[in-house]
Formats: C-alpha cells, sequence, structure tokens
C-alpha cells in the first residue's frame, strides 16, 4: 500500500508541477492593441483634422464657437476641435476632461512602455487633441463651456457629424451659473498634462497650467453642481456624486503640478471634510465619481499610508468575495450599463496603487476578460479576436446616409480598439447597434482601458505585431486572422470566413466624406436661462435615444434605477491598421490539450518506471 500511494504521489506531483505556474493567468498586450486604442480617439475627432489617419473621418462642425463667431488659428470656430462624447455629436465637458486626464494618469504610469512600442506621439497627441479644446472651452477666467449641441437634437438624429446640419447650441458656465465639478475636473485635466509637457514643451505646459490654476480658482470661488445651471444636462451627465470629489482631486493634481504646498493643504483637509474615505463604496472611477483615484493619487504625493489603505478598502469590494457581484465567467459587473467599462477603472485604479494583491487578483483578470479570455470567448473590443463586435452603436462607424440606425445592417467602418459596454449579468453579449447598454462606447469607456493597455504592454518593440494575448505563465498565445476592411466587407455580405483560409482582396470603402459639413453654431450666454422645460425629454421621437450615460456609478442608493432615455455613444478607428488578437481560439485549446496529453503520456511512463523500483 505504501508503494502504491507512493507512486500515486509521484504521478500527481509529475502531472501538476508544470501547470502549477498557470494558477495565475497574465495578459500580454502587443504594442499594436495599445496603439488601436489610442486610434479609436482619432475616430472620435471634431473640427478640422490634420491627418488622414481615419479615412472615413473628415472635417466637422467647423461653427462651433463662443462667442458666437471666434475664431481659431485656422480660420475655423474656437470650438470647432476637441473629441464627440461617444458615438454623437456633442461635446461634453466633464467626461472629455476626465478623459484626457487618465489618459495622462496612464502616460505618467506606464511612460517607458509605451516609448518602447514608439507611440508616445501618438499619446500626446492624443492628450493633447483635447486639452487643446479645454483650454479654448476656458474662454475668460470666469467662463467655462460646457456642452456644445442640443443633446436631445443630436440624439434624434442619426448620421455622421460631417452631416449634422442642426443648430449647435454652447452652453456655458459662469458665476451666476457654477458648475464646480466641471471646472475642478478641467483643472486635473490641465494639470496632468503640464506634468507630462514640462521637460518636452515648457510652453504648451505652461499654457495649461496657466488654465489650470484659474478654471481652479474659478471652481472653488462658485460653488454649484452644472445640472442646476443647465437641466438639459440632468438625464445625460449630471454629476451624481456631486463636486466635492473633484474639488480634492484636482486640488492633488494642482500640488503634483505646482509644487505649491497650498494645494495640498486643500487636498487633505477636503479629503476630510469631504468624505472621500467613504464615498467610492458601491461605486468606482469614473466621469462621476473621483474618490477612488484620488485615494491612489494622495498616496502617491504625500506617502501617506492612511490614503493607501482607504484605497486597498475600497479594492476590496471589487475582488472576489467582495461586495461587487462577478459573472460566473469571472467580470466584475457593477451594473448593466457599461460593466466593462467600471471593470476596467477600477482594473486601472489596482494596477495605478501597485499592491500585487489587487493587480494579480483582479486587474489581470479584468483585462483578459475584456479581451476575450471568457466562457464565450466573447472579445468586447472592436477588432480584437474571432469574435468581438462589429455593431458599436457609434453613427460615423455606421455609416447611414438615410438617418436610419438600421440602414446599413451592419457598420460601414471598424471601430478599432473600442471598449464596448458589455455582458449581462450571465455572461451574455449581443452585438446589436441598437443596445446601447451592451454596445455604447465612449471616451470615457477608452481612457482607463488604454491606461491599463499600456501598463501591460510589451517592451523594446519596434515594430508593433498584430496580436495580442492572454497568456498563462509562459506558454504562448495562439494568433488569430486579424479582420480587415476586407474581412468587414465580407462580413456585411455573408461571407466571412473566421479561420482566414480564405484570401482577402483589399477595398476601398466608398462611403467616407470628402466635402464639409458644418452646423450651425448658437450660444447660450450668460444671461440667458435654461428652465425646467428645457431639460424634458421626448424619446419616443430619438432613434437612439437621449441619454449618453444617465445611470449614477453607485448601487447604494437604488439598484432599481432605470434610464428614461438612452445613450448615443460608439468610436471608430483606422480601416488600415492591422489589427490584434487574443488568445481563447480553437487553436489555442488545441495546444493545451496536446500539451496535456504528452504530459500524462510521459507521467504515465514514468510512473510504471518508479513502481518497477519500488518494487
Amino acid at each position: 500500500m505504501i508503494k502504491f500511494i507512493t507512486t500515486i504521489a509521484i504521478i500527481f506531483g509529475i502531472l501538476i508541477l508544470p501547470w502549477a505556474d498557470q494558477a495565475q493567468c497574465s495578459v500580454a498586450v502587443s504594442c499594436d492593441l495599445l496603439k488601436q486604442g489610442l486610434m479609436f480617439y482619432k475616430a472620435n475627432r471634431g473640427g478640422r483634422l490634420p491627418d488622414t489617419d481615419v479615412p472615413w473621418r473628415n472635417n466637422s462642425v467647423l461653427s462651433d464657437a463662443y462667442p458666437a463667431g471666434a475664431k481659431d488659428a485656422n480660420g475655423d470656430g474656437n470650438l470647432s476641435g476637441g473629441y464627440f462624447d461617444a458615438g454623437d455629436g456633442i461635446k461634453v465637458t466633464l467626461p472629455m476632461s476626465y478623459s484626457m486626464t487618465m489618459l495622462a494618469w496612464g502616460f505618467l504610469e506606464s511612460e517607458a512602455k509605451i516609448e518602447a512600442c514608439g507611440l508616445t506621439n501618438l499619446y500626446l497627441e492624443t492628450i493633447k487633441w483635447g486639452t487643446d479644446w479645454l483650454m479654448a472651452a476656458h474662454v475668460s477666467d470666469n467662463e467655462l463651456v460646457c456642452l456644445v449641441g442640443d443633446p436631445n437634437a443630436d440624439h434624434s438624429w442619426w448620421g455622421p457629424p460631417e452631416l449634422m446640419t442642426m443648430e449647435r447650441p454652447v452652453y456655458v458656465l459662469s458665476a451666476s451659473k457654477p458648475g464646480t465639478e466641471v471646472a475642478m475636473e478641467v483643472a486635473a485635466a490641465l494639470a496632468a498634462t503640464a506634468v507630462i509637457y514640462k521637460d518636452r514643451d515648457a510652453a504648451y505646459a505652461e499654457s495649461c497650467l496657466s488654465h489650470a490654476k484659474s478654471v481652479f480658482t474659478f471652481g472653488e470661488n462658485n460653488l454649484g453642481v452644472y445640472s442646476e445651471s443647465y437641466p438639459i444636462i440632468n438625464a445625460f451627465y449630471k454629476s451624481w456624486s456631486g463636486y466635492k470629489d473633484e474639488m480634492v482631486w484636482a486640488a492633488a493634481w494642482m500640488y503634483k503640478a505646482t509644487g505649491d504646498e497650498s494645494y495640498l493643504t486643500k487636498a487633505k483637509e477636503w479629503y476630510t471634510t469631504n468624505g472621500i474615505a467613504t464615498m467610492g463604496a458601491g461605486t468606482t472611477m469614473s466621469w462621476d465619481n473621483k474618490a477612488p483615484g484620488t485615494m491612489v493619487l494622495m498616496s502617491k504625493i504625500t506617502n501617506d499610508t492612511s490614503y493607501a489603505k482607504d484605497a486597498a478598502t475600497f479594492l476590496d469590494g471589487w475582488m472576489p468575495g467582495g461586495s461587487v457581484p462577478y459573472t460566473p465567467g469571472g467580470l466584475a459587473w457593477l451594473m448593466e450599463w457599461g460593466p466593462n467599462r467600471y471593470a476596467i477603472n477600477t482594473a486601472f485604479i489596482a494596477q495605478a496603487l501597485g499592491d500585487a494583491k489587487y493587480i494579480t487578483g483582479y486587474t489581470d483578470k479584468q483585462l483578459a476578460y475584456v479581451l476575450g479570455d471568457n466562457p464565450n470567448q466573447q472579445s468586447f473590443v472592436v477588432g480584437v479576436g474571432n469574435k468581438h463586435p462589429i455593431n458599436p452603436h457609434h453613427r460615423a462607424a455606421h455609416g447611414s446616409t438615410t438617418n436610419n440606425i438600421k440602414d446599413p445592417v451592419n457598420n460601414i467602418h471598424m471601430l478599432y480598439g473600442a471598449l464596448v459596454g458589455g455582458p449581462g449579468k450571465d455572461d451574455a453579449y449581443t452585438d446589436d447597434r441598437e443596445n446601447y447598454i451592451t454596445n455604447e462606447v465612449a471616451t470615457d469607456y477608452n481612457a482607463c482601458f488604454v491606461a491599463v493597455l499600456a501598463y501591460y504592454a510589451a517592451g523594446n518593440e519596434t515594430t508593433t505585431p498584430t496580436s495580442s494575448e492572454t497568456v498563462c505563465s509562459s506558454e504562448e498565445a495562439a494568433t488569430v486572422p486579424p479582420v480587415t476592411p476586407a474581412s468587414i466587407n465580407k462580413i456585411i455580405a455573408g461571407t466571412f470566413d473566421p479561420t482566414g483560409s480564405s484570401s482577402e482582396v483589399p477595398i476601398t470603402n466608398s462611403s467616407s466624406s470628402s466635402s464639409s459639413f458644418e452646423g450651425s453654431s448658437s450660444s447660450i450666454d450668460n444671461s440667458s436661462s435654461l428652465n425646467g422645460s428645457s431639460s424634458s425629454i421626448d424619446s419616443s421621437s430619438s432613434l437612439n435615444g437621449s441619454s449618453s450615460d444617465i445611470l449614477p456609478p453607485s448601487l447604494s442608493s437604488s439598484s432599481s434605477l432605470e434610464p428614461s432615455a438612452n445613450n448615443s455613444s460608439s468610436y471608430s478607428s483606422n480601416d488600415d491598421n492591422p489589427q490584434p488578437s487574443v488568445v481563447g481560439d480553437d487553436s489555442s485549446d488545441a495546444l493545451s490539450f496536446t500539451i496535456l496529453v504528452s504530459w500524462a503520456i510521459i507521467a504515465a511512463f514514468m510512473a510504471v518506471s518508479i513502481f518497477v523500483l519500488l518494487s
């Protein structure tokens, strides 16, 4: 009996040891995937485009301006640039500035890896396109544009921004119409950008910092939530957490950018009085709530472990067994609307904190899930893997010229690198353009996603590979065929062969507009008033609903809160760029099975030999 038990133990050891290091999976991200995440932003640019990197996008909204008729250096409206919020045509300062802050933070965390990928210029261009607009939106010390375009009118029409002709009002914050949360987030974005540019372009860094100081003072001296100043925002980007979190967040970034102790004093005081330590419970980092990020940032700029402990307490709630539920397949699922976004936002917070417990126990797994390492082998990033979204909720990528969300059936253009909303709580997902809950994409969705990709990017690469893998231990992941412009043409035609056995013939997208269309721009100045009636919404008149993101990112108050109208959001990237792929395909499964069988045969042979020797 002893000999038998010994033999079994040896067999068990032989079988298990080769797989022991695979109990924890890690994610290897190609430089190309990081590039696609950034190209997503290029596809959502407004204004006069300086390049044709996204060939199916063209100049748009060239008349966006405040005051009316104000021009930029190109002779276009001074607010013509910036980023469209999602798959629509409005520009919303709060989520846009948040996105730039998080992109900047991601750059500061992973600068060396971004440089090794050869993507520094693209990354900084992405941030600068946003921060240039933020400085233009800060038209004077006490005036800050918070919204361009009427969301209700915008969402009642379906087509690319190049074809928009509706009026585009401009909503301006002032002393009489405050919006502290917006002002403080703009200050944070510009301060974070100033840190990046300090040793690269001192003049630009100084411009960012000058605006940051001014808009910070404006926000501090004129307290108030912007949704009360402009009720029309309530159904779209109301800040459910208020402005107290942004005050601490901005003060911390201002201290990091300036070294001025007065900002740190305010950050420490407001951190306590504004209840930041508990504000993250039941929610996470988002365009609305900055508490989780503030905890980590404060721990970094002060080296005070109490802030890190607050962050750890917050992250414990997101670990398996914590307060945030998980899907059966392993996605931390905060809520139905855009769960991928919240899971990845938290993944960046964990990565930025730097505690291996949370990086290996949470960030690794959440990124792997959205890249396709899940029971359905479903990637949630456009262009990644064999099974990925092709119909994100995005007007420009869809390419309709008939004001019809159903025509054509499939998106004409691929929105490469865009992270879609995500699955239901049972891991089920439908690639449906009309379902903004699961298939929305937005600037804020991709911000932390890009930051996390940068952290995992494979360094020292002189070229951008065409694969991105979920890797367990050192085993190489199989590469699946990338989706190309020809592939999407075949998908539309119903003839696409995901195995890659069919030949791909390059095609030219004929739907790209060669001419520029701009809608007229009207401004709502400080003296104008928007009463409650202006925010009323007739959702029945909207092709895709009327909300960009109306659910508060918290389940503590009411998990039954449902949007009365939906969101238009999505993004696009360059059809000509090579696309990454993710493990989880049949070839990878076959490889794993082959290795397992091989080890079993070897183990059996050795076991027999050992048994004979022991006898």
